[in-house]
C-alpha cells in the first residue's frame, strides 16, 4: 500500500528518488525495486557502511564524523545531501544507526537509528530507538523510511 503511494506519486510527477544506506545494507532499495515499474524514477542508491565510505564516497567531513559519529541526526542529514548530489536526484532517503547486538562506537547505542529525507525543498530527520533481533529492526527500517518518505512527498 504504501509502496502503491509512492510510486504513483513519483510516476505521476515525474520526479527521481535515490537512497543513502548504512545500516540497510541495501535492502530499502532492493525492497523498491521488488515492484516493476522502479526503473521509471529511482536512479540508484550508495551502501555507505563503513565510516570510510561515508568519509570517501560520500565526501562527508573527517571531522563531523569524529565529532557526531556515523550514528547522528548531522551524519544523517549529511547522507542524503550527497546521495542528492552524486545520484542527481530530486527525493534522497538515508539510513545510519546500530542494529546490534553490540556496539561498535563509543558514541551510539545499540538500536539507535537515523532515518532521513531529503526533498527539493527540505531535510526530515527521524531518530528511533527500536529492540529485537537485528533482522527484524532492519525490517522495520526499511519500513519506516518508506513512511517517512511518503509523509514528506510534496509536489
Amino acid at each position: 500500500m504504501i509502496l502503491d503511494k509512492i510510486f504513483d506519486f513519483f510516476l505521476i510527477n515525474n520526479f527521481s528518488l535515490s537512497a543513502v544506506e548504512s545500516v540497510t545494507g541495501g535492502k530499502l532499495s532492493s525492497t523498491i525495486i521488488k515492484k516493476s515499474g522502479a526503473s521509471n524514477f529511482f536512479k540508484g542508491s550508495l551502501v555507505t557502511y563503513s565510516t570510510e565510505s561515508k568519509k570517501n564516497i560520500l565526501q562527508i567531513n573527517k571531522d563531523l564524523l569524529y565529532n557526531f559519529s556515523p550514528v547522528s541526526e548531522e551524519i544523517s542529514r549529511e547522507m542524503v545531501k550527497s546521495g542528492k548530489k552524486i545520484l542527481n536526484t530530486d527525493y534522497c532517503i538515508s539510513t545510519t544507526g546500530n542494529a546490534g547486538p553490540s556496539a561498535n562506537d563509543n558514541y551510539s547505542k545499540v538500536g539507535q537509528i537515523f532515518i532521513s529525507i531529503a526533498t527539493p525543498k527540505k531535510i526530515t530527520t527521524e531518530e528511533l530507538y527500536l529492540t529485537g533481533p537485528r533482522e527484524e529492526i532492519i525490517e522495520i527500517i526499511v519500513e519506516k523510511s518508506l513512511k517517512l518518505l511518503l509523509e514528506n512527498l510534496v509536489e
